[in-house]
């Protein structure tokens, strides 16, 4: 299947957005701004019913995660905090590494702008560490349809 113009324009935009937001998450990771600045992994995908997002959210609690849809179905918006556990903090001396980020984040992920989302019948699960959204697809209605006769 061929990608219009547009189709690639958009695809190559939100990849420069992903690379610029990690490259931003390294500058302000090093300047010493651990923890303030995060966004978690995200999967988009399509099924034949559905457009499902998948989010990578180990250590999130599903009560401090919010989502929101966007009015025109465009946008699914994620809120929440990663709290790293007090337990954990107490007896350290020194830092080795540190990859996993704490705080507030928001992700806004762009949703297929060719997929009708049904609003009334959106899903989200939390498992394993990831949160998957299930937004399912509008069935588009018979055109035409067979009338009985009754006698």
């Amino acid at each position: 299947m061929f990608k219009s113009y547009d189709e690639m324009l958009e695809e190559l935009e939100r990849e420069m957005r992903r690379v610029s937001d990690d490259m931003l998450l390294q500058v302000f990771r090093v300047s010493g701004m651990a923890g303030e600045l995060w966004t978690p992994r995200v999967d988009v995908y399509e099924t034949a019913r559905n457009v499902v997002v998948k989010v990578a959210a180990a250590g999130l609690a599903p009560d401090q995660m919010e989502l929101a849809i966007s009015s025109d179905n465009k946008f699914l918006t994620m809120r929440g905090l990663r709290v790293e556990q007090d337990d954990d903090k107490c007896d350290r001396i020194r830092y080795y590494q540190l990859e996993v980020y704490y705080g507030p984040f928001e992700r806004i992920v762009a949703l297929p702008v060719e997929v009708s989302i049904d609003r009334d019948k959106l899903t989200a699960t939390y498992k394993d560490g990831f949160l998957k959204v299930v937004l399912p697809k509008k069935q588009p209605r018979a055109i035409s349809a067979r009338i009985e006769i009754e006698e």
